[in-house]
């Protein structure tokens, strides 16, 4: 047999038991760091499509049920519950909106997934650059004149995939960028994996359902407290062909769904209809004490000043490059993890499961940390995480369905085309597309990070990425 006694058991497990053990304080997703909430899930009641248990792909009684209080609660037309996460959704709703040759606008800050369905589909995009932040340079908003001036340069276009809020807690007017796109028979689709919890707080932004997205496609999991792969999709309004779009959601998802998972976006919304207000609340007054008695002089806590800003995101800055040690330094000083660092920035992610305490300690461990910092650090360059510019030469889906390839070193692949994704983690926004030609200042920028040891997906382990065999 090709399991025996000599093999390990429950290696994942044993090691997930491990980093639990060590009651480190979660500032990274998922949203309820490690404690239960809501109804507790256990395997008996883990189903399948039996009598009484409904079915998620052609929901007629209990899951039916469900998804429309779980419409209710957010104020949309029509919810589906979503097992293969916020992922599939996007997919999904790519391909029920738009067919093969449409085009649509899609800032360069969006996820991989978006990618992935405008491939899938067909669909080309017409990409553009955000606005970037002025001070740790990171992609933060589209503008509506951005809109405007996009589909005055492209008027072909069917509509628009918008991401707000951004992993960094920056928001865009997804209000005005409904308008204008409404105005034109033109649909938008807003990635709001990073704002589920938005609609329980009017200390943060206002959530893009509330705003008139026409899909809203939303990671329970991220900020509320689902499991892991849990998301919901939202419709309203009548550009969007809702019937297209579920068969590509059966098509797309499992066929056999996760009663735990479809039980665990339930719970997590009913638990922050019940304390949601007073959790987010709580950690935006914290978030606002903080700000206004900042001590630190090298670290910034990120966010004076920006309008629609997402509070429950703790962005600290820090000159010198020393974003990756910062974060290094509090998981081994003080037991705290946080979502992701780079060289000008560490992002603690709260959630629903956040406490104050847990807050108050993270901002004494960034003040001990910063009075162990040189004085007069260079300011943050912020460089590495503006928005990539995307050079097309193949569409995604020729590159991806139909061209053969080589793996070739980074540094020497100048003015070739990807054949894959080549994707900095996280917080998972592509540096280049299969199809797309690599230049020297993308390359540089590859090249520094994997210096400082991030995570590069599309590099394998001996520095090589796959491009296109051009004829």
């Amino acid at each position: 047999m090709w399991y025996n006694t000599l093999m390990k058991k429950g290696i994942l497990k044993r090691q997930l038991e491990s980093l639990a053990d060590k009651n480190t304080l979660r500032f990274h997703m998922p949203g309820h760091k490690g404690r239960g909430s809501g109804d507790l899930l256990v395997p008996r009641l883990d189903y399948t499509e039996v009598p009484g248990s409904d079915n998620l792909h052609q929901p007629t009684g209990v899951i039916l049920e469900v998804q429309k209080k779980l419409a209710a609660v957010y104020g949309a037309e029509e919810s589906s519950i979503l097992v293969n996460g916020t992922t599939t959704g996007l997919q999904s709703a790519i391909l029920g909106c738009f067919s093969e040759g449409d085009k649509i606008l899609v800032p360069t800050n969006c996820h991989r997934s978006v990618y992935g369905g405008l491939a899938l589909g067909g669909v080309e995009g017409v990409f553009f650059a955000p606005a970037c932040d002025d001070v740790l340079g990171f992609a933060a908003r589209i503008t509506p004149a951005q809109v405007e001036a996009q589909l005055a340069l492209h008027p072909e276009v069917k509509g628009m995939l918008l991401v707000s809020p951004t992993y960094y807690g920056t928001t865009s007017d997804v209000r005005a960028i409904a308008e204008i796109l409404h105005r034109q028979q033109k649909i938008l689709i807003v990635d709001e994996a990073h704002g589920a919890h938005l609609h329980f707080s009017e200390r943060l932004p206002e959530d893009s359902v509330a705003a008139g997205a026409d899909i809203v496609v939303q990671s329970t999991h991220k900020l509320l407290g689902a499991f892991t792969q849990s998301s919901l999709l939202h419709f309203q309004g009548s550009l969007a062909d809702r019937d297209r779009v579920r068969r590509m959601l059966a098509m797309l998802q499992s066929s056999s769904p996760s009663y735990p998972l479809m039980m665990g976006v339930e719970a997590a919304v009913d638990d922050a209809c019940l304390r949601g207000k007073q959790v987010f609340d709580a950690i935006a007054d914290a978030w606002d004490t903080a700000q206004k008695h900042w001590q630190a002089e090298c670290i910034i806590l990120y966010g004076q000043n920006q309008p629609g800003y997402d509070k429950s995101k703790w962005l600290f800055g820090v000159g010198g490059g020393l974003g990756g040690a910062l974060e290094a330094q509090l998981y081994a000083d003080f037991n705290i993890q946080c979502e992701l660092s780079w060289a000008d920035g560490v992002l603690a992610l709260t959630g629903i499961g956040t406490e104050v305490w847990e807050l108050e300690a993270l901002t004494e461990a960034i003040y001990a940390l910063d009075k162990t910092l040189p004085r007069g650090l260079e300011a943050p360059a912020g460089f590495e995480h503006q928005a990539f510019v995307y050079d097309q030469v193949k569409t995604l889906r020729q590159a991806i369905f139909s061209g053969a390839s080589c793996a070739v070193p980074l540094d020497e692949a100048e003015g070739a085309l990807a054949a894959d994704f080549i994707i900095p983690y996280p917080p998972g926004i592509p540096a280049v597309l299969p199809g797309g030609r690599l230049h020297s200042a993308v390359i540089d920028r590859l090249l520094a990070m994997k210096r400082r040891g991030e995570a590069i997906v599309g590099l394998d382990d001996a520095g090589r990425i796959q491009i296109l065999k051009e004829k």
